[in-house]
């Protein structure tokens, strides 16, 4: 254990002053029985406990957390004496409130969505500072908030949890996973002026041959939508060119977006060959999303007019 770095004497545990701060500006578990309530926001300003690598434990608030070092606020007499401990030090860190993350995940395997989402909300904020020196399961469990989040009537907040969580997750295909829910949701929740800067890193960071295409359709719908249809039909013809064998998601959508943007460049014989490309590869077309409804009308009536100026056999 390192020797005390700044001890200072305080009246109060400053980390019970940050818990009752950020549980200040959510919404109350008022739904919720209130001796229920009481204990769980009495459980999770409890102390934390440090379990040191030469086998000392020290119970306190942390104070400044960061990935190398952690300042801890512990009782001495009346007040507090602030201890400093490189992260080498702790071998691990004990934090109150551990049986609410399985009630929060019972809540939302029942359909109790809002209290599994308010019961999180105070998990988070107990552990948002210790995140970089907790073990990576702490940050899977926040993907179920995230998810939450993305549900709620305030999804913009996912963007941050999820940019606090993602370091600390190692496998890349979970934080593939988180990154694309934000994305398809912000994209869903119309929430356009968002997701564009997102679909942005999306695309920079995959492959056009990667499992899903999402990031190609989000960024090419909004350049569609500005009026840019050569910008659009070439991110959306990216997955289409390099595309896999087996199923891509959003592989459908990016042909949808690539025949709407050829019609917006009176390129009509290439629209209609992208269509008839899309029915080869027996791709069907994604009739829930509205945006792409009229281009799908639109390509239709000039198939139809095709067939109406073929002349018919007898």
């Amino acid at each position: 254990m390192n020797r005390p770095r700044h001890p200072r004497i305080e009246g109060r545990k400053p980390m019970a002053i940050a818990v009752a701060i950020l549980l200040s500006g959510r919404a109350s578990l008022a739904a919720l029985p209130e001796p229920l309530l009481a204990g769980i926001e009495a459980e999770l300003e409890q102390a934390i406990t440090l379990h040191l690598e030469n086998g000392q434990q020290l119970r306190g608030h942390a104070v400044e957390v960061n990935s190398t070092q952690l300042k801890l606020a512990s009782a001495e007499g009346s007040g507090e004496i602030i201890y400093t401990f490189d992260s080498e030090a702790i071998a691990r860190i004990e934090v109150p409130g551990e049986s609410y993350k399985t009630l929060a995940l019972e809540w939302m395997q029942a359909g109790r969505q809002t209290d599994a989402l308010e019961l999180m909300d105070r998990l988070y904020a107990q552990r948002v500072n210790l995140i970089p020196l907790l073990p990576p399961a702490e940050s899977h469990f926040f993907v179920y908030y995230v998810h939450l989040i993305l549900r709620s009537p305030q999804p913009a907040r996912a963007i941050g949890v999820s940019d606090r969580i993602k370091p600390q997750i190692a496998n890349e295909d979970a934080i593939h996973k988180l990154e694309d829910d934000v994305l398809d949701s912000y994209y869903i929740l119309q929430l356009y002026a968002a997701a564009k800067p997102l679909a942005r890193d999306w695309v920079r960071e995959r492959k056009p041959y990667d499992s899903s295409a999402l990031g190609y359709f989000v960024l090419g719908m909004e350049h569609l939508r500005s009026g840019e249809p050569e910008a659009a039909l070439e991110l959306a013809l990216r997955p289409i060119v390099f595309a896999a064998p087996s199923p891509q998601d959003k592989l459908p959508d990016c042909y949808a977006l690539a025949i709407g943007a050829a019609l917006q460049l009176r390129d009509v014989p290439y629209a209609k060959r992208l269509y008839r490309e899309m029915e080869a590869r027996s791709l069907v077309w994604p009739k829930d999303n509205p945006e792409l409804g009229p281009i799908l009308n639109a390509i239709q009536q000039h198939l139809k007019k095709d067939e109406d100026s073929t002349p018919s056999q007898t």
